[in-house]
């Protein structure tokens, strides 16, 4: 059975699921070569038919995430305001004073807001329709179309190891019971849930309206400190643990924080005024304020509402093994946090969990639906690596190396024993790109499409961000480190970090050892922690390289220029090591060098 999801949000994806197992899976980011591309999937979609050799017609069904599509991200230099723009804003802050003064007006608002929703959907859905049956020349039936919410939900459940361990040590009912939290931006009119896994269903417990969004919240002070919204969020973060001034700190963060309270009730967050109001008060707020003060205060208020969250739900429903989905468990550093807490027992984090992973559940949800729960089909299997996306040979490879117009400027040979000489650059100091095997699916690069350097020389960090990367210089950089060696370099808590979406804190060793692959300032780290039979390649290649220095790990950074996708195909490996200024490249079994 094959069964093919799809979302086509921000960061459009496509997804192949063949008898429970998810086979194919890559963003049409990676194609376009346009960040966050939007829209169909087109290429996405071919790549997937293409690599199990099916037609359109051997899919037993396509799942499509969201019933109503997505707003596009806002602009980073918005327009001069329309006539109608300006009404709307005067509407909205006579909302504002209204629900200010009367907060049992806001539901009341919100369900005005959302009264013309049933005729967006229809229209939503019947625009992609046509769209996705240029494509795929199926009958309507085959398509179906779910909520956000739900997609996000059964990615990270369906994902996570803990439904194959109940089924195989057949542990009480009880332990088989999971907590399922997705928070996010929002997506068919909601920005956060809770619901229960137990005894082969799931139950919806609590739902937080788009209006109370703090993934919106956290979008609203990425555009005020003039990032990029729905993308650079990561660097608030990573700017948050560069602020020392813990009275300064303290000062916006009363003022943020009086957005918020915390409903014990419900057992969750709720935002006093309607999100999308913040960002109109944010320029008079935060006047003269410091741009680190600012994501420190903005990363903590985060933080404590997601764990005040996480912590009141367990407490209420009596489970301590969780799973996290949705955009908002990006956030490593919120991840550590959760992790950490005494009460949860087990807890998994959907990798690169934002709206492309809904592709993934889309289709997990399709093949729930048609029997995938019962023995009648084979059980769902866990996501247990990410290189789902394309592979190309050796002749596609010399190829493009003989039709590169800009060969003249390296020398290309090949090697036998590509590991060991990639180790041994790696051992002396150089920084050596890597391009083998299937592409991974995701925003981390796992191995595959990585820029690896030696974890220990800080002189590699100005060096891969000025010269190669060209990103800001506060964003640190993370390493891949040998299973093994986990407990020497980290401080172990409750989750894995197979995918690098984790933070930890990290040991005297690794400060020492791994100097140029922890955060500086706050000595935390968001490691891949690499398993032999997960990537054997990678694996031999740090092995070697522990063998040389005594260390068993790596920095691993994406493969790609700042602001674009990590590569995909020889061509687009050759653009960026032509254009950096990157010195070695491993191309599969070519080691290119720059003359």
């Amino acid at each position: 059975m094959y069964i093919l999801g799809i979302t086509t949000n921000h960061n459009s994806t496509a997804a192949l699921l063949q008898n429970g197992e998810i086979v194919a899976c890559v963003s049409e980011e990676r194609f376009t070569r346009v960040k966050n591309q939007a829209g169909i999937p087109k290429n996405a979609i071919q790549y997937c038919l293409g690599y199990a050799k099916i037609s359109p017609n051997q899919l037993e069904a396509i799942a499509v995430a969201d019933l109503l599509s997505a707003p596009l991200p806002p602009k980073t230099h918005p327009e001069k305001p329309t006539l109608f723009a300006n009404i709307l804003s005067r509407v909205l802050w006579l909302q504002d004073a209204l629900e200010s003064h009367i907060p049992l007006l806001r539901p009341i608002f919100f369900r005005l807001m959302t009264l013309p929703t049933g005729l967006l959907r229809a229209r939503s859905q019947r625009n992609r329709l046509e769209q996705l049956r240029r494509i795929l020349p199926v009958p309507l039936e085959k398509f179906t179309f779910i909520d956000h919410h739900t997609c996000h939900v059964y990615s990270g459940l369906f994902s996570s190891p803990f439904l194959t361990q109940a089924q195989s040590t057949k542990r009480r009912s009880a332990a088989q019971n999971i907590l399922v939290f997705t928070a996010d931006g929002a997506g068919d009119l909601k920005s956060a849930t809770v619901g229960l896994y137990k005894d082969g269903s799931y139950t919806k417990l609590q739902t937080i309206d788009s209006q109370q969004s703090i993934g919106f919240f956290y979008l609203h002070i990425t555009q005020f400190l003039g990032l990029k919204p729905m993308e650079h969020e990561y660097k608030v973060m990573g700017l948050a643990p560069y602020a020392k001034d813990h009275k300064k700190i303290g000062s916006v963060y009363k003022k943020l924080s009086g957005f918020f309270e915390f409903d014990t009730k419900r057992a969750a967050w709720r935002i006093k005024v309607n999100e999308y109001l913040i960002q109109k008060k944010l320029p008079k707020l935060l006047a003269y304020t410091r741009f680190d003060h600012i994501a420190a205060a903005t990363q903590k208020i985060t933080e404590e509402l997601l764990v005040k969250w996480i912590r009141a739900n367990v407490i209420r429903h009596k489970v301590t093994t969780i799973v996290c989905s949705g955009g908002v468990f990006a956030n490593v550093k919120v991840n550590q946090k959760m992790a950490q807490l005494p009460n949860v027992k087990e807890i998994f984090f959907m990798p690169s969990p934002g709206d492309e992973s809904n592709a993934i559940g889309a289709a997990f949800y399709t093949y729930w639906q048609l029997g995938g729960s019962s023995a009648a089909l084979p059980a769902a299997q866990p996501l247990t690596h990410l290189y789902l996306g394309p592979r190309y040979s050796a002749r596609e490879i010399q190829k493009a190396i003989t039709k590169d117009k800009n060969k003249a400027h390296y020398s290309a040979k090949r090697v036998k024993t590509i590991n060991a000489t990639v180790a041994k650059l790696l051992a002396k100091g150089e920084v050596v790109a890597r391009f083998s095997g299937r592409m991974e699916f995701g925003a981390r690069a796992l191995g595959n499409r990585s820029i690896l350097a030696h974890p220990k020389k800080r002189e590699v960090v100005e060096v891969i961000n000025r010269a190669i990367k060209k990103r800001d210089f506060w964003m640190p950089f993370a390493p891949t480190i040998l299973r093994e060696h986990a407990k020497d370099y980290l401080i172990l808590h409750k989750a894995d970090s197979p995918f690098m979406n984790v933070a930890y804190d990290t040991t005297e060793k690794a400060r020492g050892e791994l100097a140029a692959a922890i955060h500086p300032y706050d000595k935390t780290t968001r490691p891949q922690i690499l398993d032999r039979e997960t990537n054997p390649g990678y694996w031999d290649v740090i092995k070697r390289f522990e063998s040389l220095t005594g260390i068993g790990a790596v920095l691993n950074t994406s493969f790609n220029l700042h602001g674009e996708p990590i590569v995909a195909s020889p061509e687009t490996a050759l653009r960026v090591f032509v254009l950096s200024d990157l010195k070695h490249l491993a191309l599969e079994n070519w080691l290119l060098s720059k003359r």
